[in-house]
């Protein structure tokens, strides 16, 4: 219990993490933020084109993480090796450059123009810096209108890259809490499987297939991902069941099954005891409702209908599945065909109809492999 205690005070303090990150900026999407900055940059100056390259130390790579301009496309997901052109030179010296010709410079790396079609004829290049750490570097490429950049141009371009490298890394900070996020999370989860071998791989495999229904259905990027981690720990209840009860390998008796079915309820009060709740808002609905049933008959509070949150639609959905397909001591477990068959026999009464109906397109249309729809789909939870 210490362990599960300790990795639950864990996943508190990344969320709180996160929330503090997210007031820093409004806007932390990586990818929206390098455009943003890249964008302000060459329209203040006045360029014709530029490329904003982001610092791999992992990967000992520097990569073009945002390009504008008429060769954009050919620019960007080039890598450049650590040291490698005038951005390597300016991300190790930390000092910008200006550059009137660029075909007079031994640190020009000619591969790039080469790759794109692109001419470059004079740039300015300035790191991306926050408290002495070059993050990346960003170049603006030909002056419009006149010959070159100025001084006064490098001048603004880096009091520009000083603010702009601010938001770079917040929103690199909060792509790391997502992912010490998620990782804290399913580690909980598979600690909570590993308490019953017959459930073992259970949490993880149904938050595999929301997720699955959930894109099916056209949820956005981050309502998957709030999907996702709810349904990781939509059995975390289960930490308070005893294990006499948990792990019996037969029937249960009554009263075994009514403590069982208050791990829904121990789950939603775990959950909403970590702080800022409204980070826990659908995790704790979706522990709490994944046992309610269309038509009213299921627990903890008889729901039904839209009065279900949707979330715990999907994951009872899912759950359910894999509850009917995995092999157990008392049955070996439904053929994946056979599960699809069972949903679609009970859509509308204990299951929605939408919900069931995409999930048995997947299931039809990879022919029940599941292995083969998963390494199409990418192995794993990805955005």
């Amino acid at each position: 219990m210490t362990q599960l205690k300790d990795l639950e005070f864990k996943i508190q303090e990344l969320v709180t993490l996160l929330e503090a990150s997210k007031q820093l900026n409004s806007n932390l999407e990586m990818e929206e933020v390098l455009e943003s900055i890249l964008l302000q940059m060459v329209q203040v100056v006045g360029a014709e084109a530029g490329t904003l390259w982001v610092l791999n130390n992992e990967q000992q790579k520097i990569k073009a993480s945002a390009a504008y301009g008429p060769s954009a496309s050919d620019i960007l997901n080039i890598e450049l090796e650590l040291g490698e052109g005038i951005v390597g030179k300016v991300i190790g010296t930390g000092e910008a450059e200006l550059i009137e010709n660029v075909a007079v410079n031994p640190d020009w790396a000619h591969r790039v123009d080469h790759s794109s079609g692109f001419v470059t004829k004079s740039m300015i290049t300035v790191p991306l810096a926050v408290k002495g750490k070059v993050l990346g570097a960003l170049q603006l490429l030909n002056k419009k209108d006149i010959a070159f950049f100025s001084e006064q141009d490098i001048s603004l371009a880096v009091a520009l890259a000083n603010q702009s490298a601010l938001a770079l890394h917040n929103s690199q900070m909060y792509a790391e809490l997502q992912r010490m996020l998620l990782s804290m999370i399913r580690t909980l989860a598979k600690v909570l499987d590993a308490r019953d071998p017959y459930t073992a791989g259970h949490s993880e495999r149904v938050a595999k297939y929301s997720l699955w229904i959930a894109q099916k259905l056209g949820f956005g990027a981050h309502a998957c991902e709030e999907l996702y981690k709810a349904a990781l720990l939509h059995d975390i209840g289960k930490i308070g069941i005893p294990d006499d009860i948990l792990r019996k390998p037969g029937r249960l008796t009554g009263d075994e099954y009514a403590a069982i079915k208050q791990h829904t309820v121990i789950g939603a009060d775990i959950l909403s005891n970590m702080e800022p709740k409204d980070a826990m808002e659908h995790a704790i609905e979706t522990a709490l409702s994944h046992h309610e049933r269309l038509d009213g008959t299921g627990y903890p509070h008889g729901l039904a209908g839209e009065d279900i949150p949707l979330f715990a639609r999907i994951v009872g959905v899912a759950d359910a599945f894999d509850a009917m397909t995995t092999a157990r001591s008392y049955s070996k477990g439904l053929s994946f065909r056979l599960g699809a068959e069972e949903l679609l026999r009970c859509r509308d009464t204990l299951f929605d109809r939408q919900v069931v109906d995409a999930f048995a397109e997947i299931l039809a249309g990879c022919d029940y492999r599941l292995e083969t729809y998963e390494e199409q789909q990418g192995r794993g939870y990805r955005l």
